[in-house]
């Protein structure tokens, strides 16, 4: 699917760019995309889905108290404040305007080519995650809106998750233990979210970047997993940056929230729940 005609002539009045649309990665995809003609050409997002239509962002909304739409400017600032050196760096994001109410952004644009799940790419995700988990943020919750202490998390998440539509599929509810630390933490995290370019991988899709615990960015990691291979290049990487933490008494808990933000799209909550441990069950 590609953003219609009109749309497109809209944003490049609003832009003054001649625009190429760009088909959706995703049917729920939260932005249409569009690529600027010239020399320097710029990647256009301007936000598709609204968070009271949209799973994955009215989560966030809920759970972490961060809405994009209410702070489409201040959020691009965010990569500026990530930790340094970090393998995969961000790609600058720049807020354009409000077209018809929807925010809308630019980032340079990259001939570089997505990642793919594999060993290579498990092992720079770990030492990306390791790099990121060495800092310690001041709690969970959005740095641009409210952020809450830690002991406050198991109570929060158990009312997100009973008010959440989904909820009643749960065959059990989980247990929300106290995390141990709050870290930066991307939920929506894919592989192709990363590009390899001519002068190394950049982070092209980074704006759901918020604070969150140590082992829900940790239960995330560990549904990209998918070979013993990639758990254990993820895990030689991520060791040499960061300790490892045990993640049995949060897991249920964690998976129950990533399964009611689909972020692993609409399926069944034995598809989530039955992927293998592989954070746990590792050799020594």
């Amino acid at each position: 699917m590609y953003p219609d005609s009109e749309l497109t002539h809209r944003v490049e009045v609003f832009t003054g760019h001649t625009l190429s649309p760009l088909p959706l990665a995703w049917d729920d995809s939260a932005n249409w995309l569009w690529r600027t003609a010239g020399e320097s050409p710029q990647l256009l997002k301007l936000a598709r889905t609204h968070p009271e239509h949209d799973p994955f962002w009215k989560g966030m909304r809920e759970l972490f108290g961060f809405d994009r739409w209410r702070c489409p400017e201040t959020m691009t600032r965010l990569a500026g404040a990530l930790p340094a050196h970090l393998p995969m760096l961000p790609l600058p994001m720049t807020y354009l305007g409000t077209l018809q109410h929807a925010p809308l952004w630019s980032l340079p644009w990259s001939d570089g080519k997505a990642a793919r799940m594999g060993p290579v790419f498990a092992e720079l995700l770990g030492s990306q995650l390791g790099h990121l988990h060495r800092e310690t943020v001041s709690g969970w919750g959005h740095p641009l809106e409210r952020v809450h202490p830690l002991a406050e998390w198991p109570r929060h998440a158990r009312d997100f998750l009973r008010q959440h539509p989904r909820c009643g599929e749960l065959p059990t509810f989980p247990a929300f233990p106290i995390p141990s630390r709050a870290v930066w933490c991307l939920p929506d995290v894919r592989a192709d979210q990363y590009l390899s370019g001519a002068t190394g991988w950049l982070w092209s899709d980074w704006e759901a970047l918020t604070w969150a615990p140590l082992e829900f960015d940790l239960c995330l990691a560990e549904m990209l997993i998918t070979t013993c291979a990639e758990r254990d290049a993820f895990l030689a990487a991520y060791r040499r940056e960061s300790p490892c933490v045990s993640l049995s008494a949060y897991r249920q808990g964690m998976r129950a929230l990533i399964w009611v933000m689909r972020l692993h799209g609409d399926v069944d909550w034995h598809h989530v729940v039955s992927h293998p441990d592989w954070l746990t069950q590792v050799p020594a």
